[in-house]
């Protein structure tokens, strides 16, 4: 798809300031899984003095990274694999000089001349085993010539090869990486100071603005919810890519952006999109940006989403840093900003901006971040709270909130995997899929790496290794959920309620709004106030209301509601 696009010249760079520390985490925390049980060392040679702040097409950097690397592992059966990245500075561009080295099989001589040609792979009675269209390098070459740079190649063969990468991105400013993010990366330990760094993040305010997430998850759903509420948008959420589709068709909302997972039961996320751009015409299906969410972040899906219509990718467990820089570029409207700005006004002592054009006042109320000591020292097997409420940037009840929503949405989707057999083998993969995801958000890695293993199997069909280690995964959740609840419910117990009879009407007439409206901050925050209070006879509506919310069945909740409140 690519090439065609480049012989096509409908080929595009697309440029974004991006962070360079986590270019390379991400490129090599990609690839040293490529090593498998190969005796392959990975090092890496990065200058301290690298700027920290680039400008320039992100995504198709890392493209050719990944591509030489996966190359360099593809052909290397043991010995060293070696990424070293140099810089330059000229007249306000960063002159970037990349190298990858490996100990491989090299390249014969009279095949170093093809090696950067479309379709022509060398040497293929010796790599019949490996498998590729040999594009890859064909297309790292006309995108880095795009970009003013050049690649060339030095080898020997069988004893290995030097690709070495040169090419121009603009400086954003003068810092630099420095040494301790240097040894972190070489330590591969990037991702957990990164992490502390993603705490920090400072969210711009954006009450305009008005998104959508996709995700037939709902504890994904709250996880999207508790990072993105600090922005002070309304966040609507729908489960299944024909909901989404029926909203942006029948546009009651003009969303600023909408966030799609990508593997949903069904139809997925890219068919959904398909649809989007395609079936329903006009300007706003065809330029709504639309963000990839995936759990299933391998080289090359960046290039892929971009492809079939997304403007960005946002991989699961989502980091901060990156929801940031995807906001600030595809949700944030700085045209809007300045017209809002003569619309002020001040409530509460705070400067706010009108939102929906003046006629109504939302303030999203400022959330309790990051004090809760106690929150941080409780301790659950396997699930690292600390790194948890880090991910939330510090909001301790958004991070319950989400822990409260995978324990009710987790054990569903356990009876379901119970029966896991041949011919479900791929709705099993998906239930898997959306516990992987779910289970590293909340700081559960190791249910996580558990899930990740079956669902590879399962896309594998190695049913063998399902049924063998599918029991394991079961009673780790289970187990999890089992303390969970327990944590939960002594944190409920400290802080008793006032009683009522039953929930207000007017509260239940508004939450009956809030689901027609997918207006899940609406829903969460008549469920805080109907949940403020313990009800003596309410026949188990506030528990029925909050196990459907938790499951996003707000048809269901509609239904109920319409009848009671005729």
């Amino acid at each position: 798809m690519d090439i065609s696009k480049i012989e096509a010249g409908k080929f595009e760079l697309v440029p974004i300031e991006y962070d360079m520390p986590s270019l390379l985490n991400d490129t090599v925390t990609q690839n040293i899984l490529r090593i498998g049980e190969r005796p392959i060392t990975f090092r890496l040679d990065i200058d301290e003095n690298l700027p920290t702040t680039l400008y320039g097409d992100e995504l198709r950097i890392k493209q050719i990274f990944n591509n030489l690397l996966s190359n360099a592992f593809k052909y290397t059966r043991e010995g060293t694999v070696e990424l070293a990245v140099r810089c330059s500075r000229e007249d306000g561009m960063a002159w970037m000089t990349c190298q990858v080295r490996d100990t491989g099989i090299g390249i014969k001589a009279e095949d170093l001349s093809k090696l950067f040609s479309n379709y022509a792979q060398v040497d293929l009675r010796s790599n019949r085993g490996i498998g590729g269209t040999g594009l890859g390098l064909a297309i790292a070459k006309r995108v880095v010539e795009m970009m003013g740079g050049s690649i060339a190649v030095e080898s020997t063969y069988g004893e290995g090869s030097v690709f070495t990468l040169r090419f121009p991105q603009k400086l954003v400013s003068a810092a630099v990486i420095g040494q301790e993010i240097v040894q972190n990366l070489k330590n591969f330990s990037y991702s957990d100071h990164k992490r502390h760094r993603d705490a920090k993040v400072a969210r711009i305010r954006l009450p305009y603005a008005r998104v959508l997430v996709v995700d037939d998850v709902p504890t994904n759903l709250d996880v999207a919810k508790g990072m993105m509420r600090p922005y002070g948008m309304q966040i609507d959420c729908v489960t299944s890519g024909q909901q989404a589709i029926d909203a942006i068709r029948a546009e009651k909302v003009r969303y600023n952006a909408v966030f799609m997972d990508h593997m949903m039961p069904g139809m997925d996320g890219i068919e959904a999109v398909k649809i989007i751009r395609e079936e329903i015409g006009g300007e706003y299906a065809q330029n709504i940006p639309i963000i990839a969410l995936t759990a299933n972040a391998i080289a090359g899906n960046e290039a892929m989403f971009l492809g079939k219509g997304f403007q960005a990718f946002i991989s699961k467990p989502i980091e901060l840093a990156r929801l940031d820089a995807v906001i600030r570029q595809w949700v944030r409207d700085k045209e809007l900003e300045k017209s809002l700005s003569e619309q002020q006004v001040s409530v509460g002592g705070q400067i706010v901006l009108e939102s929906r054009c003046g006629q109504d006042r939302r303030v999203t109320p400022t959330r309790r971040s990051g004090t809760d000591r106690r929150a941080r020292n409780e301790s659950i097997p396997g699930l690292s709270m600390n790194k948890g409420i880090e991910r939330f940037g510090g909001d301790v009840e958004s991070y319950f909130g989400v822990l409260r929503s995978y324990a009710v949405n987790s054990r569903p989707l356990l009876a379901t995997a119970r029966g896991v057999n041949w011919e479900n083998l791929a709705g099993y993969a998906i239930i898997v899929h959306g516990l992987k995801g779910s289970s590293r958000s909340i700081g559960a890695d190791r249910v996580g790496d558990q899930a990740e293993a079956l669902e590879k199997a399962a896309k594998a069909r190695d049913i063998d290794f399902v049924l063998a280690n599918n029991a394991a995964f079961i009673d780790a959740v289970d187990t999890l959920i089992n303390n969970l609840n327990e944590l939960l419910r002594q944190r409920s117990s400290e802080h008793p309620k006032p009683k009522q009879d039953r929930p207000d009407q007017e509260a239940l007439s508004r939450l009956l709004t809030a689901c027609e409206n997918y207006d899940m901050d609406g829903v969460d925050a008549v469920m805080a106030e109907i949940e403020g209070s313990e009800y003596e006879a309410d026949g188990g509506l506030t528990a029925w209301l909050r196990e459907n919310v938790e499951q996003m069945n707000l048809a269901e909740i509609r239904e109920k509601l319409l009848f009671m409140l005729k």
